[in-house]
């Protein structure tokens, strides 16, 4: 079992200080929807950030596992919240993803392979809004 451990430390006024030992720190507030300043991460931003990202490592797992010529990846991912009767809360989130092959013959394995990194990402398994994610392949 792996385990992962984070800190939170309070800075003054609604400015959090996160960290994990050994890495860089992060100044997070909240939206400026919600009183936060321009700048700084918030903890949806990291939550989205966190399920793109994870869709992305995962993938590249399975790019490196199917034997995929992966030229190219970019990902865009939106959060959506709104309020419900238990308060705020994120309803969903979806990954844009725009992937470049080698050639043709990788165009459907590559559709397979975030398929598959949709179903194995650990962190989109965590939340419990929908998480989706759709990808547009091309080849040199």
């Amino acid at each position: 079992m792996s385990e992962f451990k984070t800190s939170a430390e309070w800075k003054g006024g609604q400015n959090v200080e996160a960290g994990s030992e050994g890495k860089p720190s992060l100044s997070i507030m909240p939206p400026p929807e919600f009183g936060g300043e321009e700048g700084h991460w918030s903890p949806e931003d990291q939550l989205i950030s966190a399920v793109e990202s994870c869709l992305l490592l995962t993938t590249l797992h399975m790019v490196k596992t199917m034997g995929i010529d992966l030229v190219a990846y970019k990902s865009e991912a939106t959060g959506s919240m709104a309020k419900t009767a238990e308060g705020l809360r994120i309803q969903g989130i979806h990954v844009s993803i725009s992937a470049t092959v080698g050639c043709d013959d990788d165009m459907e394995k590559m559709q397979k392979a975030v398929a598959g990194a949709e179903k194995y990402c650990p962190v989109s398994a965590a939340v419990s809004c929908p998480v989706s994610a759709e990808v547009n392949v091309t080849s040199n």
